[in-house]
């Protein structure tokens, strides 16, 4: 008995140690084979910030691209003045599509070489530059006025009277200046030259000049040759003309309001300024018009039915002047 008890014992640790050591052999390669696979993965992990530098290195380029297009598509609108001291509208443009511009009284401008002439300049309406006929550019005169520094001591003003004619007429230009003890030259422009006189302390001069070329022009005075004063001159082409400008609009508690600016001269007083608001004519008199032969008035159309769909013709003396604009 003692000797089978002793054989059963042998045999179930014998049985004991092979069902525990197949369960730890597998584990070392396992561990191994992840060990071997960290690196890989280690290696793409690094490999994919140049991946993301590359596409950083491409972006600037497609942006710079756009800027590139955004600047041959765009412009710049300044006032230059030419030898004769008119002031002509220049556009700063890469561009190779059509350029056009609209003066400030609304009308087209004409172009001339290089630049764009407009009559009326001196309006509180911008010039406007378009490219294919989009909008590029709009600048004001007035704000791109430069106001001349008087030289130290000596001082100056020039007057016109009138400051509006039409080309060919005359207009009064009168120069007074301080100019001290000493002698001192001053000269202005009077038409199409320069008139210059030589005096001290009080100078009080001036002469009726003819300007024959149409436009805005700025007539100065200098004091040895550096301009201490200037004013501006419109010169029409013709002496009879309108036009419609500064359309606004605005909507307040239902009610919708729309307003223009008119400008005409040279008109009979029994002429007739006409126009219709939501289909409802309307006339004034030309003679009830303040200063009605060189006249700057607004025209008005409001109601509370809704707004206005169609823009509106503006005509003085059966002249088109052009449209109160209702529509953007």
């Amino acid at each position: 008995m003692k000797g089978m008890i002793i054989v059963l014992l042998l045999a179930g640790a014998l049985l004991f140690a092979g069902c525990i050591m197949p369960v730890s052999q597998p584990v070392v390669p396992e561990q191994e084979e992840q060990e071997e696979q960290m690196p890989e993965q280690v290696e793409e992990e690094q490999e994919m910030p140049e991946q993301e530098e590359e596409a950083e290195e491409e972006a600037p380029v497609e942006e710079e691209e756009e800027e590139q297009q955004v600047q041959e598509d765009g412009c710049t609108v300044e006032f230059q003045k030419d030898s004769s001291n008119t002031y002509y509208v220049m556009v700063k443009t890469e561009s190779e599509k059509e350029l056009t511009v609209t003066c400030p009284n609304e009308k087209p401008a004409e172009k001339r070489g290089e630049l764009f002439f407009c009559t009326q300049l001196y309006i509180e309406n911008p010039a406007i530059a378009y490219l294919d006929g989009v909008e590029c550019d709009r600048a004001q005169f007035s704000d791109a006025l430069q106001t001349q520094t008087e030289p130290t001591g000596q001082s100056c003003t020039v007057t016109l009277a009138p400051a509006r004619i039409t080309a060919g007429e005359t207009s009064v230009v009168t120069v007074k200046a301080y100019i001290g003890d000493t002698t001192s030259e001053v000269s202005y422009l009077c038409g199409n030259e320069e008139s210059t006189e030589t005096g001290s302390g009080l100078l009080d001069t001036g002469k009726i000049c003819q300007f024959d070329e149409p436009g805005t022009i700025e007539v100065y005075a200098k004091l040895d040759g550096e301009i201490c004063a200037t004013e501006l001159l419109e010169v029409f082409a013709e002496s009879k003309g309108c036009s419609v400008y500064g359309s606004e609009s605005s909507e307040v508690s239902g009610k919708y309001t729309y307003t223009a600016i008119v400008a005409g001269r040279g008109y009979s007083g029994n002429d007739d300024l006409a126009y219709k608001c939501y289909d409802v004519p309307y006339a004034i008199k030309v003679r009830d018009i303040p200063n009605s032969t060189d006249f700057v008035t607004t025209i008005e159309c409001s109601s509370r039915d809704g707004p206005m769909e169609e823009n509106v013709d503006v005509t003085v003396g059966g002249d088109y002047c052009g449209q109160l604009k209702v529509q953007s």
